[in-house]
C-alpha cells in the first residue's frame, strides 16, 4: 500500500511539475513572441543606415494613399494611410535630407519645412502633395540656411493622422547636421 502512495504521489508531483513548466514555458514564449514582434516590426534590411540612425528615403514617404472622411469642422477631411514600412520607422531615430524652406510667417522659429523637392516645385506651389514635406521641429536655432539649400537633419521621425496643426510627417527634436 505504502508503495503504490508513493507511486501516486510521484505521479502528481510530475504531473503538477509539468503542468508548471508549461506554464512558465507558455509565459516565456509570449515574452519570447511579444519582443520578437517588435524586433521584427522593422526588418533593417529595408532601410540605409548611418551612424545607427535610418536614412529615411523620400520615395518611401512619397508612397501613400489618402481616404476622405467626413469631419465636423472641415467637412471632409484626406487621412493618411501610412505604409507598413514608413509606420514601422514611427518613433525611431532618422537622418533626413531634402530641400529647407523656412516659414517664419508662422511666428515659431523652431519649426522648419524639409521637402523632398525644391520650392518652386514643393507642396506650396501645387506641384507635389503635402506627402513631400516634413515638419521639422528644432531644438536649437539654425545658422543662417538660405531657401532651397539641400541639407540634413536627424531626429524622431514621427506620422500624424490627426494633429492637423502639423504635416503628416514629422521630425521631432531635430539636430541640424552641417
Amino acid at each position: 500500500m505504502r508503495l503504490f502512495k508513493n507511486f501516486v504521489f510521484i505521479v502528481l508531483l510530475f504531473f503538477l511539475m509539468s503542468c508548471r513548466e508549461k506554464s512558465i514555458t507558455a509565459d516565456a514564449d509570449k515574452i519570447n513572441m511579444d519582443s520578437l514582434r517588435a524586433e521584427m516590426a522593422l526588418d533593417s534590411s529595408l532601410y540605409k543606415w548611418e551612424e545607427g540612425k535610418i536614412v529615411v528615403n523620400w520615395k518611401d514617404l512619397i508612397d501613400i494613399k489618402f481616404v476622405r472622411k467626413a469631419d465636423s469642422l472641415l467637412d471632409s477631411v484626406d487621412i493618411p494611410q501610412f505604409t507598413d514600412k514608413v509606420k514601422a520607422i514611427h518613433g525611431r531615430e532618422v537622418i533626413m535630407e531634402g530641400f529647407y524652406i523656412p516659414v517664419e510667417e508662422t511666428g515659431d522659429e523652431n519649426i522648419v519645412i524639409l521637402s523632398a523637392y525644391p520650392y518652386s516645385q514643393c507642396f506650396f506651389c501645387g506641384q507635389a502633395g503635402v506627402e513631400s514635406i516634413v515638419d521639422v521641429l528644432i531644438k536649437e536655432a539654425l545658422p543662417p540656411i538660405k531657401t532651397d539649400t539641400k541639407v540634413r537633419f536627424s531626429g524622431t521621425f514621427k506620422t500624424n493622422a490627426d494633429d492637423f496643426d502639423f504635416l503628416i510627417y514629422l521630425l521631432e527634436d531635430a539636430k541640424y547636421l552641417p
